[in-house]
């Protein structure tokens, strides 16, 4: 039995530090694009400096994410960046114990309504936009009328998983989850 347990150690140790070398050993080797001696191309010219670009936005083109959650007695907020695609529908997924009215409101970074169709599908709400969401937008979704049931979330986090739908893919595109502390 001690033999078998050493074999196995003993394998395992080979298999770990061996596999990840072999894992990254080029098939092909990359070729050597400048050799000593070569004269350097007219597009890069020794001795000048690289304009300073101006550095992009926090939200400009990055992937769609929830942005922050806040709430009150009975009224959850989420901040939801729409990343570079158009946004045609949102779906939020509750945990078991919390259900949310049919009261759902959705406004833009500048604080006007959007005008949106909010559908249940089992315990999952799709809120479906009118027209799509522009890409780069930070909406504000407002869940009022939560109902908690057994057990209750007494000092405790419960969560809700965000999907959003993009105009030009198949699938939605998980945002993650929305996380509200309860005192």
């Amino acid at each position: 039995m001690k033999q078998l347990f050493w074999l196995s150690t003993l394998g395992l140790a080979i298999a770990a530090t061996t596999l990840p070398v072999v894992a990254q050993t080029p098939v092909n080797p990359i070729p050597d694009t400048q050799t000593p001696g070569t004269q350097i191309p007219n597009t890069q010219t020794p001795g000048t400096q690289i304009p300073q670009t101006t550095p992009i936005t926090q939200d400009s083109f990055g992937a769609p994410r929830i942005k922050h959650t806040s709430t009150s007695r009975t009224t959850n907020y989420i901040s939801l960046y729409t990343g570079s695609q158009p946004l045609a529908y949102v779906t939020v997924l509750p945990q078991e114990n919390i259900s949310i009215g049919d009261n759902i409101t959705v406004t833009d970074q500048s604080g006007q309504s959007i005008n949106a169709n909010v559908t249940r599908e089992g315990e999952k709400m799709r809120i479906s936009f009118a027209q799509p969401v522009a890409p780069g937008s930070t909406l504000e979704i407002v869940l009022t009328d939560l109902a908690f049931g057994y057990p209750y979330p007494s000092k405790s986090t419960f969560n809700y998983e965000l999907a959003g739908g993009h105009i030009g893919f198949n699938r939605e595109i998980p945002y993650g989850l929305a996380q509200f502390q309860v005192y």
